[in-house]
């Protein structure tokens, strides 16, 4: 049976700022996400910096270019920096959170941050260095990743009704184990899963697994639409969660983002928070 109780230890949450425009989004996700945890939070700049880094002549010019539309590095971690001011100035009892700026290659930034956190939380991108960092994030740490909506929610609340896309595999499986800290301590958890055509339900297995892990959840059939599974898991999550649980990117991003798939359908429509965690 799994404990329900702050015996699990303090967990590092790790708010990855790679642009203003979804930083107060994600700095209200992680905070949501820790709320009864014990937790230690920072937050973390993630950019791009020519002058970190060594880079080709094309990618100097589509820098400069950047430039021009969004600001200079300095400019743009001084933006992040003061949503970050705001949000803390705004809080009633806010929590300590440690500032750090990581300028240079994304990839490894975010690798190195992933290290000392539980939990990593990053915007929908909107811009080039976050989707870089998303992707970083979901592809090379093998650290459960909560993407933020883009829009802010000043009272959002995450982890009280956990909705759970279900499919059988280690995808899934790992994505639940990282969550067990917030499973533990939620007051409802849907298990939603697709019928595939030509396989066994996935309910059995599913009932099976939750069992096993002494989760009392309650299982659903999705109801299908004739839209992607992607879209109608986004929609039932609606209905019966704060949050949706899944694993991601059973084939490769570069295959998804050409013939689809359900974590590019999750990414790329999804409005309320997402717990993901890729099993390779």
């Amino acid at each position: 049976m799994i404990e329900k109780s702050d015996s699990l230890g303090t967990l590092h949450i790790c708010a990855l700022l790679p642009e203003a425009e979804t930083a107060l989004s994600t700095l209200q996700c992680a905070v949501a996400a820790g709320h009864g945890l014990a937790v230690e939070f920072c937050a973390v700049h993630v950019g791009f910096d020519p002058k970190h880094t060594q880079v080709s002549a094309e990618e100097t010019d589509l820098q400069q270019l950047r430039d021009i539309f969004e600001g200079g590095p300095e400019a743009r971690t001084a933006r992040i920096k003061a949503v970050l001011d705001a949000f803390v100035a705004s809080q009633h009892n806010p929590p300590a959170i440690d500032w750090r700026n990581d300028e240079g290659d994304i990839d490894a930034n975010v690798v190195l941050e992933s290290t000392r956190a539980d939990l990593l939380v990053i915007g929908r991108p909107t811009h080039m260095d976050a989707a870089d960092a998303l992707h970083s994030a979901l592809f090379h740490t093998r650290r459960l990743v909560l993407v933020a909506p883009r829009g802010a929610c000043a009272d959002r609340t995450i982890g009280r009704r956990i909705a759970i896309g279900w499919k059988p595999g280690k995808s899934a499986e790992r994505a639940i184990a990282a969550a067990l800290p917030w499973l533990g301590r939620a007051e409802r958890i849907t298990v939603l899963w697709a019928a595939k055509a030509g396989a066994e339900p996935y309910d059995v297995s599913a009932r099976a697994f939750f069992a096993g892990l002494g989760l009392d959840v309650e299982i659903r059939r999705l109801e299908r639409t004739g839209k992607s599974v992607g879209l109608d898991l986004l929609a039932e999550a609606a209905l019966v969660g704060d949050c949706l649980l899944t694993g991601a990117y059973g084939h490769a991003a570069l295959w998804e983002s050409i013939f689809g798939g359900v974590t590019h359908d999750l990414l790329a429509h999804a409005d309320m928070p997402l717990f993901m965690m890729r099993s390779r």
